[in-house]
């Protein structure tokens, strides 16, 4: 089900306007509908304190970028990026202990 979040939210291209425009926001209801969980999942992930929210008295609020880079952080390396890594590390080490 997250994966399905992810690589939908993935797919739609990001506002080029870092300015926020109040049609930005989004409800805790369009939340859920855009990451694709039940209202109460993301009432949870709220209250942990596990996705970026703005609270406004008793109003939740959402803006569509920082919920797309909640859940790119959630995203899990290839076998082949973590192999790269191992390798440029090894090299990178390899000429700097000497």
């Amino acid at each position: 089900m997250i994966e399905n979040s992810v690589r939908k939210v993935l797919s739609e291209t990001p506002s080029s306007n870092s300015e926020e425009k109040p049609q930005d926001f989004l409800s805790i209801e369009e939340a859920s509908k855009f990451l694709n969980l039940a209202k109460a999942t993301v009432y949870t992930l709220t209250s942990a304190g596990k996705i970026p929210v703005i609270k406004k008295g008793k109003r939740l609020y959402f803006t569509k970028q920082e919920l797309m880079d909640w859940l790119k952080k959630g995203r899990k390396k290839t076998i082949e990026e973590i192999e790269e890594e191992a390798t440029q590390y090894v090299l990178k080490n390899k000429y700097t202990s000497r």
